[in-house]
């Protein structure tokens, strides 16, 4: 305000009005910089008048048309803080039929380019017509031609030439933002259809039969992960046979070969097949390991000497305290295909490798543990010069921390979980990410 008031006093009222607007915005309850804006902006708005006038006059009225249009923003900025700025009434008069002026030219200019099918030009064209005045005859359905047209042929053309992703977010581009378009909805479909890959998902084999319920546990995290995608490209198929264990060697054997057993016989409305191997696997947690550790325990005493006086005095007594240790681990190696259905051809692979693991190192003491120093001793009874003490602050607060460690482990069941969510994540990712026509 005091930098806009410096300005409005050299003359310089443009930007002194400028200034007084950001001071309100700053607080628009400072009484000041309202009645510095109430004076500066009637200048200005004034001045930006005679502009209009004088671009009116000459016939410019594309530059009559704009300053008009910086003479209402800066109106409608100082009316927001209850300055009222006046307009000669036949200003908007003059800037209605300025504006029907100027806009037809540019709409006759657009629906030249339109019709010569120069739609960026066009879309320029239109923007701007819309942009002054968004109800400018039929302009904004003109503006739908020249956005999506260009869209919806590509689309078409990405179709003929069996690039069918590409070809389905063109029309979903269109029906996403325009709502309808043509006949743009039933060529997204067609585009989808094309580009559906129906899948099968066998469970893994395992290295033993003790590993079918893993085999079964990373199917179900597939299933769902892929499921939960949503890719409008992928369709899990599910079938009775798909789930049993048992006989997934002997179905893919069959695909393979291309001899396969009636009973094994798939979906015929499958296009792939997901399958693996688990290569390494191990899930544990190993029992609560205890064990008995030597320490001193601090004392302080006060004592009376015979001469009456009191003195402090520091003792550590010699004393045991327990260490637990316990550690859960899973640990997970598979390797993966997705196979056509049609030439048996590998779509795509990978190897994955999983290993997580949890350990917890706690300590237990019958008394206060802020009492413990560690150290060694050699006999609980009798003094040695090899007994150590080691009350520094750093080896004390090592020794405190293990009393203060959670004591909870993550069971190899939970690891579990989540090693093969991550697992399974890695392989949906693979899949929705893979575009065959990249």
């Amino acid at each position: 305000m005091n930098k806009a008031l410096e300005l409005e006093n050299a003359g310089l009222v443009t930007e002194a009005a400028d200034l007084y607007l950001r001071s309100l915005q700053a607080n628009d309850d400072n009484i000041d910089s309202k009645l510095g804006l109430k004076r500066t902006g009637q200048t200005v708005i004034d001045r930006k008048s005679n502009e209009f006038q004088a671009f009116y006059r000459s016939n410019q009225y594309k530059e009559a048309v704009y300053t008009f249009l910086d003479i209402d923003n800066f109106r409608s900025q100082a009316s927001r803080y209850g300055i009222n700025i006046g307009v000669p009434q036949s200003t908007f008069a003059q800037y209605n039929k300025a504006k029907e002026i100027y806009l037809d030219r540019q709409y006759q200019k657009g629906m030249d380019a339109l019709h010569a099918e120069n739609f960026s030009n066009a879309l320029s064209l239109l923007d701007e017509i819309l942009k002054i005045d968004p109800n400018f005859r039929d302009a904004s359905q003109h503006w739908v031609t020249a956005r999506y047209e260009p869209v919806y042929r590509d689309g078409i053309n990405l179709l003929r030439s069996g690039k069918n992703r590409t070809a389905y977010y063109a029309f979903d581009e269109i029906l996403r933002n325009q709502g309808t378009y043509r006949n743009a909805s039933s060529l997204r479909n067609e585009a989808r259809e094309k580009a559906l890959m129906k899948i099968g998902i066998l469970p893994f084999n395992g290295i033993d039969l003790s590993q079918r319920d893993i085999a079964q546990e990373l199917r179900t995290y597939l299933t769902s992960d892929i499921s939960r995608q949503n890719s409008p490209f992928y369709e899990i198929v599910e079938s009775p046979i798909l789930s049993q264990t048992d006989i997934t060697e002997a179905i893919i054997r069959g695909i393979l070969t291309k001899n396969q057993d009636k009973i094994l016989e798939l979906p015929t409305d499958i296009d792939a097949i997901l399958s693996g191997k688990i290569n390494e696997y191990a899930s544990l947690t190993t029992p609560l390991q205890k064990t008995r550790r030597k320490a001193w325990l601090r004392e302080t005493a006060t004592i009376t000497r015979e001469d009456g006086t009191k003195e402090k005095v520091t003792e550590y007594h010699k004393v045991y305290y327990y260490e637990y240790l316990r550690t859960s681990v899973f640990k997970m190696s598979i390797s993966y295909s997705l196979r056509s259905m049609t030439n048996n051809s590998v779509i795509l692979s990978d190897v994955i490798h999983k290993n997580l693991e949890d350990r917890i190192m706690f300590a237990e003491f019958d008394g206060n543990f802020e009492n413990l120093i560690p150290g060694t001793w050699y006999s609980a009874t009798r003094d040695s010069d090899m007994d150590k003490i080691y009350d520094d602050r750093n080896s004390v607060n090592e020794l405190h921390s293990l009393f203060e460690n959670r004591q909870k482990i993550t069971s190899s069941r939970e690891l579990r979980e989540r090693g093969l969510a991550e697992m399974s994540g890695q392989i949906a990712h693979h899949l929705i990410s893979y575009n065959p026509e990249r």
